[in-house]
C-alpha cells in the first residue's frame, strides 16, 4: 500500500485533520482581575493547560441625539479587546488563567472565552466554520487555530456572515400603520410604536448595544448599517475596515403618494479604532440595515463577516480559501430572494477580519473578507422603492514587515443595489441606485503581533478531596500515587482519570482507576512513560458533576541511551500512533515507512523543535499487520516496530 506518492507532501501523514466547527463558546459574565479568573456559563468542557482567547464584541458608547451625529463612537470602552490566554485551573463554572490580564473587559459588552485547539501539524481537511454569533449569548462567529508547526489548508475555514446580525423586517401593513404624502419621516430613531406612519427599518447590530426604543430609523449604529425611513426606503450597510454604504430613496411616485426620502446611512468605519500594533483591537463585520417593509416583501439587513484567527510558523495552501465575507441581504419568502418586491431593500453585511500570524506563508491562499452587496430593489405601477447600501470591507492582516505574496487579499466593499425591471410605467427608473452607495474598500496589511503575556499567575487550586499526588521513575515505568482527605464516595467521585503530557498543554487519558468503598490511598504505574519530563495530573468527577484536577506532577526519565530519543505508542495501534522525539536542536527528521518485507511504504520529512515533540502518524488506512518506522535526525537512524491491529 502507498500512503504517499510524493516526499515532500508526506508530513502531512503526521499532521491532525480536522472540519467542521473546532472551537468551543463560553458567555462570560463575571471578571475578576484580583484571583486573575473569570466566569463562564458552563466550564464543563474547560480543563487545564487549554489555550483560551478572550475578546470583547460590543461595549462601545455612542451618540443618541435625533441628529446627524447619532451612532457616531463617542467611547470605545472595550469593544474589540482581546487576547490569548492558558487555562490554570477550573472548578465549576469559575476559570483561573496562567497569565494576567493584558486588557481591561466589561462583561456586559458580549465578552467570551473561546476554546482555542492546539496541534503540531494539522490539516483543514474539509470546510471548517464557527458557530454564528449570537447576540442573546454574546458567543460565536470565529476560528481560532495555533499549530507550533504547520497548518495545511485543504479545504475552507468559512466565518461569512457569522458576525454582527443584520437587521431584521418589521412590517407596518397599513391600516394600522398608513403612510402620509403630508409626513416627512426624518428621525435618526424610532421605536417601534403601535400604530401611525412614523415607522421605520431596523438598524443593523454593531459594536454598540442597541438603545431601548431607538433601534430603528435611519442613523447608524457605530458600524451597523441604518434602516430605511418610511415608506420603502433602503437600509444602509454595515461597516468594518471600510465603511458601509448608504440606502437608496424611494422614486417615481406622485406628490400624492408617500415618500422614502430619508434611507438609511452606512455604518461606520472602524479603521480609526483598531487594527494597528497601538491599538489591537478587531471587530465583526458590522450588520446591514432593514429596508422599510409594508407590503410584506421588503429584505433585511445582511450579516457581517466573522473573525478567523491562525497562527502558525508555516501555512501552506492547498487548495482551502479562509472566507470571513459579508452576507448578502436575503427574504425567502419573495419569488427572488435577493430582491426587495415593493418593499424597501436591506443593506449588505461588512466583510470581517482575517488575521494570520505566521513566518512563512506556500501555495496560493485566497483570503476574503469582502462587504456584500445591498440587495436590489424593484419598480411597480407607482413607484421605485429605495435600494439597499453596499457593506463595507474587512481586513487582512498579516505578521511580518509585508504581506506574503502567497497570499491572495480581497477587501473590497460590496456593490450598492438598484432597481430592477419590474413594470413599465416607471421604467425611468429601472438600474437607478435612487441614491444607494457601495460600500468602502478594506484593507490588507502586515505588522501584525499576537497579544499573548509570558508572564504566568498560575497557582494550582488546593483539593478538599485529595491530600497529595506524587510521583516517581521506578523500574517498570512512571509510579503515581495519591491519597484522599475522605471516601470518594461520599463525595460521588467513581473513579480517577489519570492523565499525561508531553508538553504541559495536551493531556491524554492513560488510566480510569475506580475509586473502591473507603480506600483512601491509590497508586498507579504507567508502563509506557517516555524518556525526558512527562507530566501527570488526575481529574474526577463529583456528585455535583464538576470536574476537578489535581496538582500537576512532573517526573524525568533520563536517556541513558540513544534509543530512547523514540517512542511509539499505543502499540499495537488501530487509529493514530503516537511519536514521540526529544530533540537537543531545531532540525528536520526524515522517516520512511516499511512493511514487513522490507518494502518502503513512505518517506517524509518534518520540522523539529528543541525538547519533546509529539507527532501523530494516521494508521486507519494500514491493513493489519507489523511495520517499521525508520527515523533519521541529529546523525543517527533509529528504527522501531509497530503493529497495526482492527
Amino acid at each position: 500500500m502507498l500512503l504517499c506518492a510524493l516526499a515532500w507532501t508526506c508530513p502531512k501523514l503526521i499532521a491532525q485533520s480536522v472540519s467542521g466547527t473546532v472551537n468551543t463558546y463560553y458567555s462570560v459574565s463575571t471578571v475578576n482581575t484580583a484571583s486573575n479568573s473569570v466566569v463562564v456559563d458552563n466550564g464543563a468542557g474547560l480543563s487545564p493547560g487549554e489555550l483560551v482567547l478572550i475578546i470583547q464584541s460590543k461595549g462601545a458608547t455612542v451618540d443618541a441625539t435625533n441628529t446627524a451625529s447619532f451612532g457616531n463612537i463617542t467611547a470605545l470602552g472595550s469593544a474589540g479587546s482581546y487576547e490569548f490566554n492558558t487555562i490554570c485551573n477550573v472548578s465549576g463554572n469559575q476559570v483561573w488563567l496562567k497569565a494576567p490580564f493584558s486588557n481591561t473587559y466589561d462583561p456586559t459588552g458580549n465578552l467570551q472565552l473561546v476554546g482555542v485547539p492546539s496541534y503540531q501539524s494539522v490539516v483543514i481537511s474539509a470546510a471548517v466554520t464557527a458557530t454564528a454569533w449570537d447576540p442573546a449569548t454574546g458567543k460565536g462567529g470565529i476560528v481560532a487555530i495555533k499549530a507550533t508547526d504547520t497548518i495545511y489548508l485543504d479545504a475552507d475555514i468559512d466565518v461569512s456572515g457569522q458576525g454582527f446580525q443584520g437587521a431584521y423586517l418589521v412590517d407596518y401593513p397599513t391600516p394600522a400603520y398608513n403612510c402620509s404624502a403630508a409626513t416627512t419621516v426624518n428621525q435618526y430613531f424610532l421605536g417601534t410604536p403601535a400604530s401611525g406612519n412614523i415607522t421605520a427599518g431596523r438598524k443593523g447590530e454593531g459594536i454598540a448595544a442597541y438603545i431601548l426604543n431607538e433601534e430603528n430609523a435611519k442613523g447608524k449604529l457605530a458600524n451597523g448599517g441604518g434602516g430605511g425611513n418610511n415608506a420603502n426606503s433602503g437600509g444602509a450597510g454595515g461597516g468594518n475596515y471600510g465603511a458601509g454604504g448608504n440606502g437608496g430613496k424611494r422614486a417615481g411616485e406622485s406628490p400624492f403618494n408617500c415618500h422614502g426620502q430619508n434611507p438609511g446611512i452606512g455604518g461606520l468605519s472602524l479603521a480609526a479604532y483598531g487594527y494597528t500594533s497601538g491599538a489591537n483591537r478587531i471587530f465583526f463585520g458590522g450588520g446591514g440595515g432593514a429596508g422599510h417593509e409594508n407590503n410584506a416583501v421588503g429584505t433585511p439587513g445582511g450579516n457581517g463577516g466573522g473573525i478567523i484567527i491562525l497562527s502558525a510558523p508555516t501555512i501552506i495552501g492547498g487548495g482551502g480559501r479562509l472566507l470571513a465575507n459579508g452576507q448578502v441581504p436575503s427574504n425567502p419568502a419573495n419569488s427572488d430572494p435577493l430582491q426587495a418586491e415593493g418593499d424597501g431593500a436591506g443593506g449588505g453585511g461588512a466583510g470581517g477580519t482575517i488575521i494570520l500570524n505566521t513566518t512563512t506563508v506556500t501555495g496560493a491562499v485566497t483570503a476574503q473578507a469582502i462587504g456584500a452587496a445591498g440587495s436590489n430593489s424593484s419598480n411597480g405601477v407607482n413607484d421605485c422603492t429605495g435600494p439597499g447600501g453596499g457593506g463595507g470591507g474587512g481586513i487582512v492582516w498579516t505578521s511580518g514587515a509585508s504581506v506574503p505574496a502567497a497570499i491572495s487579499p480581497s477587501v473590497g466593499g460590496g456593490a450598492n443595489g438598484v432597481v430592477s425591471s419590474g413594470s413599465s410605467s416607471t421604467a425611468g427608473c429601472v438600474g437607478s441606485s435612487n441614491g444607494a452607495t457601495s460600500g468602502a474598500a478594506g484593507i490588507s496589511q502586515a505588522g501584525y503581533v499576537l497579544p499573548f503575556s509570558g508572564a504566568s499567575v498560575c497557582v494550582v487550586l488546593a483539593s478538599p478531596l485529595v491530600s497529595y499526588f506524587t510521583g516517581s521513575v521506578v523500574d517498570q515505568g512512571s509510579l503515581l500515587s495519591w491519597g484522599l482527605t475522605s471516601s470518594a464516595t461520599m463525595a460521588g467521585v467513581t473513579e480517577f482519570t489519570l492523565e499525561r503530557s508531553v508538553d504541559h498543554l495536551r493531556f491524554t487519558v492513560v488510566a480510569d482507576v475506580p475509586s473502591s468503598g473507603d480506600q483512601l490511598r491509590y497508586t498507579y504505574t504507567d508502563p509506557s512513560s517516555p524518556p525526558g519530563t512527562t507530566f501527570y495530573r488526575l481529574s474526577w468527577v463529583d456528585k455535583d458533576r464538576v470536574r476537578s484536577y489535581s496538582p500537576v506532577v512532573a517526573l524525568s526519565r533520563p536517556m541513558t541511551a540513544v534509543d530512547g530519543a523514540i517512542t511509539l505508542y499505543p502499540n499495537p495501534a488501530t487509529d493514530q500512533l503516537s511519536i514521540r522525539l526529544l530533540s537537543t536542536t531545531h532540525e528536520p527528521v526524515m522517516m520512511r515507512v516499511f512493511n514487513a518485507q522490507g518494502q518502503e511504504l513512505a518517506a517524509y520529512a518534518s520540522p523539529l523543535h528543541v525538547g519533546a515533540n509529539l507527532l501523530s502518524l494516521p494508521v486507519r488506512r494500514l491493513a493489519p499487520g507489523a511495520y517499521f518506522l525508520s527515523v533519521e535526525f541529529g546523525g543517527r537512524r533509529q528504527v522501531r516496530s509497530f503493529l497495526v491491529r482492527n
